[in-house]
């Protein structure tokens, strides 16, 4: 692997567009950055995931394996987990489970409607008003390491019975619209990658939405009005949808899709600020090269990058005004506002 060194206040510059922005170069010591300590040292492929604000750090690869000079590992439960107090950025608890993702961690813990669904799915959206859950059961890993899914069971909660299943070629994601009304499916099958739109009150599909890229969607996020989706296409840039019309938007050349803001290295993660003003992205090169990007969403344009670690970024979560990200020598805590003084 090659060797990295991080200095504090080192500028670096990248062409986007027409414009020129810097590249904030920072390392652990710099005064708005901080590591979750108690982690196992080394490298892991740790994933951060949040539900209803509890914070999840997850070893992806098993049980605290140390993945340096490793290559070709799949997925293997049990999961090494530790709870972190966002507030206190402490450890609180350290555990092993056969789930991923923070729903089903949080619902085999805790006593809630949905809690059962973790016996058979590894995520899923809920609806609690209509007691209908739009769920995810594992098919296989593909070869980015990621789970696969063939489609979208939707479960009433309450009876535990199905009443559909969406069918697809595999599902990259799902999200449920704020009101309710809509479900969005990312799909990849072979040479498709396209976004279904299904009512969630006929449980039909009332809109597909392509789009040109060998980079599957993984993560998908509503503003709280639900005006807009924003989606992370692995590996390639972004893509925002207007909700309204369900149609995407363009930011920069009608070409460009997904928006790739200039980046040289692989977007793999991807979280909305509190405020709504910024949308964060994780970078990395291979299993290197660490960074996180903000992306200014009035302005449409990048305005800053860190250089968090020598080792890559795998996923980003924002809890209120502290920005979390995962890379594989463990988990970073930015402080937003400060870090937006330093544009």
């Amino acid at each position: 692997m090659r060797s990295w060194i991080g200095l504090l206040g080192l500028s670096l510059t990248i062409m986007v567009a027409v414009s020129w922005v810097t590249l904030q170069t920072t390392n652990q010591n710099a005064s708005f950055v901080r590591k979750i300590g108690g982690l196992p040292t080394g490298q892991y492929w740790w994933f951060v995931d949040v539900y209803q604000n509890q914070l999840f750090i997850v070893d992806v690869y098993g049980n605290k394996v140390d993945i340096t000079d490793k290559i070709d590992l799949d997925p293997t439960p049990p999961f090494y987990v530790a709870r972190v107090n966002p507030d206190t950025e402490q450890l609180v608890e350290e555990f092993t489970t056969k789930q991923l993702r923070a729903v089903a961690i949080s619902a085999e813990r805790e006593q809630r409607p949905d809690s059962w669904l973790a016996q058979d799915y590894d995520y899923w959206v809920y609806d609690s008003q209509s007691n209908t859950a739009y769920a995810l059961k594992p098919v296989r890993w593909d070869e980015w390491g990621e789970e696969r899914y063939t489609g979208v069971h939707v479960i009433d909660v309450q009876t535990r019975q199905q009443k559909k299943f969406l069918e697809a070629p595999y599902v990259g994601a799902i999200a449920l619209h704020p009101n309710r009304g809509k479900l969005y499916v990312a799909v990849v099958g072979g040479e498709t990658r396209e976004i279904r739109i299904f009512s969630t009150t006929t449980l039909q599909l009332v809109k597909t939405l392509p789009y040109k890229s060998d980079g599957p969607i993984w993560d998908m996020k509503f503003t709280r009005d639900g005006s807009r989706l924003f989606c992370c296409v692995y590996g390639r840039g972004i893509l925002v949808i207007d909700t309204l019309s369900d149609q995407f938007e363009v930011w920069k050349k009608p070409s460009e899709m997904p928006i790739n803001f200039g980046f040289p290295t692989e977007i793999v993660s991807m979280v909305l600020s509190s405020d709504e003003k910024e949308i964060y992205l994780a970078l990395r090169e291979g299993e290197e090269k660490g960074r996180v990007a903000a992306i200014d969403i009035a302005q449409k344009k990048l305005v800053r990058v860190l250089e968090l670690s020598p080792t890559g970024c795998t996923s980003v979560v924002v809890i209120g005004d502290k920005l979390f990200a995962a890379c594989l020598d463990g988990v970073y805590v930015i402080d937003i506002p400060a870090w937006r003084k330093k544009q």
